[in-house]
């Protein structure tokens, strides 16, 4: 086993050594998880097994999302730092408002990360907006395909531009009175605003993503979206004609 590949994708030490720890021995025929403290105090010679041992990576990475999710949020973020600062998605030292985009990324992320290295999947949040890379098969399906996906797409988007407030909550009311107003269901506009301000047809929740960026990122990152698909659409009308 290499234990730097370990370390340096963000997996807990705890995890690991609790792992380890099992491999040719056991307390009893239920008991897996054990703090530090019980590890030392129950592990005895006399029950380890003299049968080898088979090391299974996927049964370690069980453990590890195990104890992941018992890590407290403000851990959690500790953990992912080095990563995000490593990978230059954020500033060394780190700036408050950068901190809280950072600590709301965690939350909303929840189970998603399930070894600290995971943060680097939402580096899309950190990137200048005319930097964003688009899927292009999410791009072509929710965004190029759908013929009324920029009509849409540019109808919520002056909805956002408008709103009172710009949290998860009042950006879901903001999206179902949309809804009600087209007369269309939220499949016909949630996946195209995902892919415009998120570059990728998945992730956590719209409403969160929405709230992480911010009004501004928002609007820009549709925008840049809605232009990129009018050249596409143009590009496309062009060849036809010839």
């Amino acid at each position: 086993m290499i234990v730097d590949f370990y370390r340096e994708t963000g997996y807990l030490p705890d995890a690991l050594v609790n792992y380890l720890m099992l491999l040719g021995w056991s307390l009893d025929d239920r008991t897996e998880s054990f703090t530090r403290d019980e590890m030392i105090r129950l592990f005895s010679l006399d029950r380890v097994n003299r049968a080898p041992a088979s090391f299974d990576p996927l049964k370690l990475a069980s453990f590890q999302e195990r104890y992941m999710r018992a890590v407290p949020i403000e851990q959690k973020v500790r953990m992912v730092l080095p990563f995000l600062q490593a990978a230059g998605c954020v500033p060394d030292p780190l700036p408050e408002d950068v901190d809280r985009q950072v600590s709301a990324i965690v939350q909303a992320a929840g189970d998603r990360l399930k070894i600290a290295g995971d943060i680097l999947d939402f580096a899309d949040f950190f990137l200048p907006d005319d930097q964003l890379p688009y899927d292009e098969t999410a791009f072509g399906k929710r965004l190029a395909k759908p013929p009324r996906a920029a009509e849409l797409l540019r109808g919520f988007q002056a909805r956002l531009a408008a709103a009172e407030a710009f949290d998860a909550a009042a950006l879901e009311t903001l999206l179902q009175q949309f809804l009600e107003a087209e007369g269309i269901k939220v499949g016909d506009v949630i996946h195209a605003v995902r892919v415009a301000v998120t570059g990728k047809a998945v992730g956590f929740g719209m409403f969160e993503t929405l709230e992480i960026l911010g009004r501004e990122r928002c609007l820009a990152r549709i925008e840049r979206a809605l232009s990129r698909l009018d050249v596409a659409v143009g590009g496309a009308a062009g060849t036809e004609t010839n």
